[in-house]
């Protein structure tokens, strides 16, 4: 095969790799006005005996080694 046909496959290829392939829409729900409860010291410390030990810490970077 020549460079031509050769980048012409490839780019054939890449072109049938990425259609069809778009996100799907998030959709969007109004924002929920009404009272929040309050997190309490005793909850927080309940979830944090149950947390194990070692682990990778998750978005909000917080280890369970405290």
């Amino acid at each position: 095969m020549d460079r031509k046909m050769l980048l012409n496959r490839w780019h054939t290829y890449f072109e049938v790799l990425t259609v069809g392939l778009a996100h799907p829409c998030i959709p969007s729900f109004p924002p929920v006005y009404s009272p929040v409860q309050k997190i309490t010291v005793e909850e927080t410390e309940a979830v944090l005996m149950k947390m194990k030990p070692g682990k990778a810490t998750g978005p909000d970077n917080l280890a369970a080694d405290l």
